[in-house]
């Protein structure tokens, strides 16, 4: 194959050089991966297209191309028959397994065949009884149900018969419960078989459709005959016969329903003002014009507001509160009702199953009667005033019971008190829970909102009235009283039931905060609060800034004086609300006078710390016994008054005039007594508690502990000396008890004053173990055994170098442990000198026994 004048590129694929042809024939089996027989290996090969294409695509003719095309089939065919020669043996092999497999194949068919003729043979002969047993089977099918449905009309018929005798007896004999059992029984054979078109079942039917009428209706007297009367037989028998008929919980829902539906009547009738109309004349054209002008055919027509007339309120609310008592005793009785039904059930059971009825109705989880029925009651009673204190539907009814609230609460806890006390039996829950209480008055929200909205409105407008916040004019008593005054009728008029108390108490703690904030505006302040002369003469008077506070002060404890003594009249829950702002009302009246007293008490301390420019040393006692004669040689008849009370220590020398610093605490005194405290209403007193007997307590109080704390860090006393100190202690005793505030009423002070006196003129031996140490603060006791001790012993202050009036300020700043071990480290650094004092005398060594014993030191 060849064409001449072309190069070797531009030869066809299909004509290949013979060395080529030669190798494509020694290698048969890779012939079809030769790129000339590609074309013929495609799924789409076309032999028109693929003719189309080389002869368009070569430049040799047709003839040439065919012969080419028979040189490739000839190529192919020889090396099939090679390829087939190679293999001979392996294809005679398969060719024998396949004759093989057909002769196998040819016994199975034979089998086969002889199978399918058997089966044919077995079934001929098996069909004829097949179809006997068939027959044989339905009509014994068909005997049993004929038999099951003569047996089933049989029984029934035998009930009915049954039902009909014993409807057939008198009404007093009459078992209405077996009755019901026949009836429910009947039923249920009609349920169990199916009887339809039989007519001996059918001409029993009108009978029995009476007959359920007629039960039903007697159980339906008996049940609300019982629970009119609240006769358990009753209710217990009517109950027996809706479960005999199954219709147990439907004839309870029943009954819960219609005392729902009565209870929502009531409510909604006492809360129409249509319904208030009926009986009082109404003005609807007022009713337009409070709903906004409207005419007849507008919002406020025939369907808004209506009023009452002219003269008919007073009519309208007796209504209302009629038709709300009404409805509460409506709510008491159906709750009681319930009650009682639930206690029949909870003790009921069928005599045949026994059954208790309690589980039927509610079983474990799910609340009992009287839970499910106060939960429908509440939605009903919130409902009822929610729309009532609607603006486009309350109207008079919304007025009135917003204004008249306490009324509407008395009522409802009336009836819940009514609700507990007649179900209260032993070993019987009761009708209502107490915590189902705060629910129902929660369902008169609205009206309880808008009453304590319009009470807090009240007494603020009170309140700023009397206590108007300005800095300019206080307050004048007819005001505070009218304020007091309104403040008490709101708690009076809330005082019937304790939850409105509490509220009403909390609106009222309200007003006296405002009453505190107002008040601190009014408060002067500034300096002129602590400019305190207490000197004689003129300038010993308050200022207008002090004299202002006072009164100020006086105000408001008038206000918490009202208010305390009404306390013990009001209900625990409004007490527990007041007591805060009560305690914050009287924090604000000290504060306005606290600074007065602090600057008093400066000057006070001032007075006592001079004691400390006194000699009290022996060099003093020269002086007083010169002082002692020249009162003899004049005649005094004092002269041996000593000024020790009770505690009188007459022989101990003669004492007859008081130290100066005394004398000067004592005009003091007297000068803020009349000046200041009797500017307080009412003045300081035990018996009338009050911020000024509070403050005058406390300043009592800290000028004899103060005066006895001086007096303990005195040193080297001698005799005369005690005698001045004893003149002095009554006289600051005369002097605080006269001008401050009575000593019985002072407690621990006051005995402290009194066993410090004992204690001054104790011997150093008897020291330990005296009674008079156990009245006195142990830090006191300690300074005073310094005075017993040699003045080589140190005492704190004069280790520390510090002045009287600043080891005093030390002592305010710390406690009692911590001035004994001061104490403690005086004593340690004068080990050597407390020693020898010890060693020489015995009543000193007692007084340093003692000091150990209260710093905790070892012996």
């Amino acid at each position: 194959m060849g064409g001449g004048g072309r190069s070797s590129s531009q030869l066809d694929p299909m004509q290949q050089q013979p060395q080529q042809q030669l190798q494509e024939q020694q290698q048969p089996t890779d012939l079809l991966r030769l790129p000339r027989f590609e074309p013929f290996l495609q799924p789409e090969f076309n032999a028109a297209e693929f003719t189309s294409h080389v002869l368009a695509s070569s430049r040799t003719s047709a003839q040439q191309q065919a012969e080419e095309l028979r040189s490739g089939v000839r190529q192919l065919e020889a090396a099939l028959s090679s390829h087939v020669l190679s293999n001979h043996q392996t294809l005679l092999q398969h060719t024998r397994r396949l004759a093989d497999t057909e002769h196998s194949l040819q016994d199975v068919v034979l089998s086969v065949s002889s199978l399918q003729a058997s089966v044919k043979r077995i079934r001929a002969e098996i069909e004829g009884p097949y179809q006997q047993a068939r027959s044989k089977t339905r009509q014994l099918s068909n005997m049993h149900a004929a038999a099951e449905l003569l047996r089933h009309l049989t029984q029934r018929l035998k009930l009915v018969q049954k039902l009909r005798q014993q409807l057939a007896t008198e009404p007093a004999l009459l078992d209405l419960a077996k009755a019901a059992k026949l009836l429910t029984d009947v039923n249920s054979i009609s349920k169990e078989a199916d009887l339809a078109g039989l007519a001996a079942a059918e001409a029993d039917d009108a009978f029995l459709q009476a007959a359920a009428a007629q039960i039903q209706d007697q159980a339906q007297a008996f049940l609300i005959d019982g629970m009119e009367s609240l006769s358990q037989a009753k209710v217990g028998s009517a109950l027996q016969v809706f479960f005999n008929l199954e219709q147990l919980q439907q004839a309870v829902d029943a009954v819960l329903s219609q005392h729902l539906h009565e209870l929502e009547r009531c409510f909604k009738q006492s809360l129409d003002s249509r319904h208030l109309s009926m009986s009082s004349g109404a003005a609807p054209g007022a009713a337009a014009a409070a709903a906004g002008g409207a005419g007849p055919g507008g919002p406020g027509g025939a369907r808004g507001l209506v009023l009452p007339a002219p003269g008919a309120a007073g009519s309208w609310q007796d209504k209302l509160w009629q038709s709300l008592r009404s409805a509460c005793d409506c709510l008491a009785n159906g709750c009681l009702a319930v009650w009682h039904l639930q206690r029949v059930v909870a003790k009921k059971r069928d005599p045949l199953s026994h059954v208790l009825f309690l589980d039927e109705l509610c079983p474990p989880g799910q609340p009992l009667l009287t839970d499910k029925y106060w939960a429908d009651a509440l939605r009903v009673i919130g409902d009822a005033f929610a729309a009532a204190a609607r603006p486009s539907k309350g109207g008079f009814v919304r007025d009135a019971l917003g204004a008249s609230y306490p009324r509407l609460l008395t009522l409802l806890e009336g009836a819940f008190a009514r609700i507990q006390s007649e179900s209260r039996l032993k070993g019987v829950p009761p009708a209502a829970q107490p915590d189902q209480l705060a629910a129902l008055l929660d369902a008169s929200g609205p009206f309880r909102d808008a009453y304590l909205a319009a009470c807090l409105g009240r007494m603020q407008d009170a309140v700023a009235a009397a206590f108007p916040g300005s800095a300019r004019v206080l307050p004048s008593p007819a005001d505070v009283q009218k304020c007091i005054g309104l403040l008490h009728e709101e708690l009076k008029a809330a005082g019937s039931s304790a939850h409105l108390a509490g509220l009403v108490g909390s609106a009222v703690g309200k007003a006296l905060r405002l009453v505190a904030e107002k008040a601190e505006y009014m408060a002067a302040a500034g300096p002129e609060l602590r400019q305190v002369s207490l000197g004689p003469g003129a300038g010993g008077g308050a200022n207008a800034a002090q004299v202002r506070n006072i009164a100020l002060c006086s105000q408001l404890q008038e206000v918490h004086r009202s208010l305390v003594t009404l306390l013990p009249r009001l209900p625990a829950p409004a007490t527990a609300a007041l007591q805060t702002p009560l305690e914050a009302l009287q924090a604000t009246a000290i504060d306005t006078v606290s600074p007065i007293f602090k600057a008093a008490m400066e000057v006070f301390e001032a007075h006592i710390m001079a004691m400390h420019k006194q000699r009290w040393g022996p060099a003093a006692a020269a002086a007083a016994a010169a002082a002692a004669a020249a009162a003899a040689a004049a005649g005094a008849d004092g002269a041996a008054e000593l000024g020790l009370g009770s505690d009188g220590d007459a022989g101990m020398g003669g004492v007859i005039e008081t130290s100066a610093y005394v004398s000067e605490l004592a005009n003091a005194i007297a000068v803020f007594r009349s000046e200041f405290l009797a500017k307080f209403i009412p003045g300081p007193s035990p018996n009338v508690p009050s911020v000024g007997s509070t403050l005058a307590e406390v300043a009592a109080g800290r000028l004899l502990m103060l005066w006895v704390r001086q007096a303990c860090l005195l040193r080297s006393l001698s005799q005369n000396s005690k005698l001045v100190l004893a003149k002095d202690l009554g006289e600051v005793q005369l002097v605080v008890g006269q001008g401050l505030f009575p000593l019985e009423a002072l407690g621990p002070a006051h005995r402290c004053l009194r066993a410090f006196r004992a204690l001054l003129f104790a011997e150093d031996s008897s020291l330990p173990g005296a009674a008079c140490l156990k009245d006195l603060p142990a830090s006191l006791v300690l300074h005073h055994c310094f005075s017993r001790l040699p003045p080589s012993i140190q005492s704190p202050a004069e280790l520390s170098g510090m002045a009287p009036q600043q080891y005093s300020r030390w002592l305010d700043q710390h406690s009692s442990a911590d001035v004994a071990a001061r104490v403690a480290a005086a004593l340690q650094a004068a080990r050597g000198e407390a020693a020898a004092a010890a060693a020489a005398d015995a009543g000193k060594a007692a007084v340093l026994a003692v000091m150990r014993q209260l710093c905790g030191l070892e012996q």
